[in-house]
Parts: C-alpha cells; sequence; structure tokens
C-alpha cells in the first residue's frame, strides 16, 4: 500500500513537472512570436491608464520602448513638438523621417519630438504634453497640433466617459475590461502581464485560457458603439449646443496645458478638409471651432493656424485624387502629397 501511494505520488509530481515544463515552452513561444519584452509591457501598463491607448505594440522597437509614445529626431537645443492623431503619426513613417532629417541637417539647432498616434485627440494630447514635460523633461519653443476632422467624433463617442480632470491634470482613462472598442488593450496587456510574471506557468495558461474564453464570449454578443459611422456623423450637421460646448472645453483644457509653460513661443495648428468637405458631404469643418475658441482665447497672439482648405479647394477632381488615399473614409493623405506640399509648408513655420 505504502508503495502505491508513493508511485502514485511520484507519477502526480512527474506529470506536474512536465505540464509546467510545457507551460512553459508555450509561453516562451507566445513571447517570442510578439517580440514583446518585459519593459515595453510596463512601459504601456503605466501610461495608458493616462493615455487611454499608445502606438501600437507591433510597431514599435522594443529596444526602444519609448517610442511607443514619441520619436526624437536631432540633437539641438531648440525642441519641437508635434502631436495629433494618425495624421500626426504620418510624420512617424519612414519616408518622413528621412525627409525630417535631412532637414535637421541644415537646422541643427532644432530638435523633434514626434508624439503622433492614431485616434488621438485634444484630450489625450493634453494628458500626453503634460507627461513629456513633467516626465520626460521636454521643454518646446514650439507645439505643432495637428488636429483633424475625426477629432470631434473621438472626443464625443470614445473619450467623452473616459476624460477626468485630477488636479488641473486630464486624463483619459482606458477602455474597460467588457470593451472591444478600437485601441482597446485589456486582454493583451493582461495576459502578458501575467506571463511575465513569477507565478507557475502552468498558472499563466490556464490564466490565458480564461482570458481567450472570455474575450471569445465577449466578442459573441459585442456591438461597436464607436465605429466609422459614429466618429464621422458630427461632421455631416451642426454640432448639438451642448456637444459644441463640450469641445471648446476641451481646446480650451489643451491651450491651457500648452501654454502651462512660459517658454513656448508659438503653438501652430495644422488642420486639412476631408474629401467630403469637397463633395459636399460634410457641413462642419473643425476649423470652425477651433477659430472660434482662438477668438476667445487669451492665449490668441501665440496661436497659429495653418489651414490647407483654402489651398485644396481650388484643385481640380484629378489633382483631388492625388490627395487622399483611395477608398479611405478618414481621407488620410497620400504620402507624395504630404511629403511635397505637406511638411515643407509645416516646417516653415519654424524654421
Amino acid at each position: 500500500m505504502k508503495k502505491n501511494i508513493i508511485l502514485l505520488l511520484s507519477t502526480l509530481i512527474l506529470g506536474l513537472f512536465f505540464l509546467e515544463f510545457a507551460a512553459s515552452h508555450e509561453i516562451n513561444n507566445l513571447i517570442k512570436r510578439n517580440g514583446f519584452t518585459k519593459e515595453l509591457i510596463d512601459f504601456y501598463d503605466s501610461y495608458y491608464k493616462i493615455l487611454h491607448h499608445l502606438k501600437g505594440l507591433h510597431e514599435t522597437d522594443s529596444n526602444n520602448i519609448s517610442s511607443l509614445m514619441f520619436d526624437e529626431l536631432g540633437n539641438g537645443k531648440s525642441n519641437v513638438i508635434i502631436q495629433g492623431d494618425s495624421w500626426a503619426q504620418q510624420y512617424r513613417a519612414q519616408r518622413p523621417m528621412e525627409y525630417l532629417s535631412d532637414f535637421l541637417k541644415e537646422n541643427t539647432n532644432i530638435k523633434l519630438i514626434l508624439g503622433g498616434t492614431g485616434s488621438y485627440s485634444p484630450s489625450i494630447m493634453t494628458a500626453q504634453l503634460n507627461l513629456l514635460r513633467n516626465e520626460f523633461n521636454f521643454r518646446s519653443d514650439y507645439i505643432i497640433a495637428v488636429i483633424d476632422q475625426t477629432d470631434i467624433g473621438d472626443e464625443l463617442c470614445r473619450y467623452r466617459g473616459l476624460r477626468e480632470k485630477n488636479n488641473n491634470r486630464i486624463i483619459v482613462k482606458p477602455e474597460p475590461k467588457n470593451s472591444l472598442e478600437p485601441n482597446s488593450m485589456y486582454f493583451i496587456i493582461d495576459n502578458f502581464k501575467m506571463f511575465f510574471s513569477k507565478n507557475f506557468s502552468l498558472y499563466k495558461v490556464l490564466y490565458y485560457f480564461k482570458n481567450l474564453y472570455t474575450y471569445k464570449e465577449l466578442k459573441k454578443r459585442y456591438k461597436i458603439k464607436c465605429g466609422g459611422n459614429q466618429i464621422l456623423n458630427p461632421l455631416r450637421n451642426e454640432l448639438p449646443i451642448e456637444d459644441k460646448k463640450y469641445i471648446i472645453n476641451v481646446f480650451n483644457d489643451y491651450f491651457d496645458e500648452v501654454f502651462s509653460d512660459d517658454s513656448l513661443k508659438k503653438l501652430i495648428i495644422v488642420t486639412h478638409p476631408h474629401e467630403g468637405h469637397l463633395t459636399g458631404e460634410y457641413a462642419l469643418n473643425i476649423e470652425t471651432l477651433i477659430v472660434k475658441v482662438i477668438e476667445d482665447s487669451i492665449y490668441k497672439d501665440k496661436i497659429k493656424i495653418l489651414s490647407f482648405l483654402k489651398e485644396v479647394e481650388k484643385y481640380s477632381n484629378e489633382e483631388i485624387e492625388k490627395i487622399f488615399v483611395d477608398n479611405d473614409p478618414y481621407s488620410h493623405l497620400k504620402e507624395d502629397y504630404f511629403l511635397h506640399e505637406i511638411l515643407p509648408k509645416v516646417l516653415n513655420e519654424i524654421n
């Protein structure tokens, strides 16, 4: 009897040892396939609680984890921060980065901090700017804010319920656990935090499959609340008074953060119409709201709008086809147009 018990216990221990080894092997494969590091996940976990989301994990070099939030170019003492959504993230793409690098060879006094991140809008830009200044010690002579038309829909639909002001500091909380909205990162971050923990690998695998089951069940019944139509719909009509007041308040909070640094020389706001503005589909241009906010702002003498509306309105249909990415509801710019028509004019403002 005693021998049978010893044999049984030995078999169980060997079985658990084998399962632990197999689980450890699988976890390591998952980590290796994704290319994530503990430092990368920890950085994301720290800052998405303030910024809602950061640049995509798969788009980021694990050896340069701060690029989740920003890229640096140049070694000059005159800092220029560029912020905005995917229209500003275009500045961080390969060919624009090469263009900017060439610009900096002739302007050695300038350093660029490129913070553009997909689906950012003024609320998140406010929180990001606070972090860049207070945690990464970036003081700037100029801030270039690329304000896209979709920022209205993003603010009203995506971030309104997640935006908070604590001790005069704006934060935008991440999507909750039960959300599958765009840029929801809960399950990815939660899984990889567990993978990098000191728990037994067998427990990590069970935790992963529990999350996977929860995710799949949630996906079966989840309906996206802030998809493309919801983000673009505000452009098709005039905003209700309360929504307009809210957007104006968001911009005022951003301006307060921008000019909380007395050394700042100028805020340059870059705006560009969408294709729908040129076809008559859209009735509202975010530039109109911005002009109103600036007119009533105590900072109006230090803000400039660089608008491409009047210039683009003169284009023929053939010329317009060279501007916007084909079949893109968000009217992102083709790279050649961006490189030859947008970047030179933007950089001229700080040169």
